[in-house]
């Protein structure tokens, strides 16, 4: 074997240990990577978990309350002017009218409530999909 391919083959020795020594340290790496990765991999996937069901939660609520917020908002649209305190009278016409303002009234009142209950769902899923 003549000195050139006797230099050659020391090379190559020494690339091999070197790059398995290299490629061992990079699997140490990674091994440490991977046990720190995973349990914060399962909170996320944990969190997105429930993420997921409350969106779905909040989807189906509001395509629930969605045909009541209409029917309100066409209910308002027939009174055009605010009445701000009709008596009752012997006029049939005035008692349904301050009976139908009690029933909008009423209707605006809940409304309200399930419009405030929501914005509180809404507020609570941004803090859980920003904890910061």
């Amino acid at each position: 074997m003549n000195p050139i391919d006797r230099i050659r083959h020391r090379v190559r020795a020494l690339a091999r240990r070197e790059a398995a020594a290299a490629a061992a340290e990079v699997r140490t790496d990674l091994d440490l990577l991977r046990t720190e990765l995973t349990p914060k991999l399962d909170d996320l996937t944990h969190s997105v978990t429930r993420l997921t069901e409350s969106l779905d939660w909040l989807g189906s609520e509001h395509r629930r309350i969605a045909p009541q917020v209409a029917a309100v908002e066409s209910r308002l649209a027939t009174v055009e002017h605010p009445i701000p305190g009709v008596r009752t009278s012997d006029d049939p016409t005035v008692n349904a009218m301050a009976a139908l303002v009690g029933e909008i009234r009423e209707e605006h009142a809940r409304v309200r409530a399930r419009l405030s209950l929501i914005s509180r769902y809404e507020e609570r899923l941004s803090r859980l999909e920003n904890p910061d």
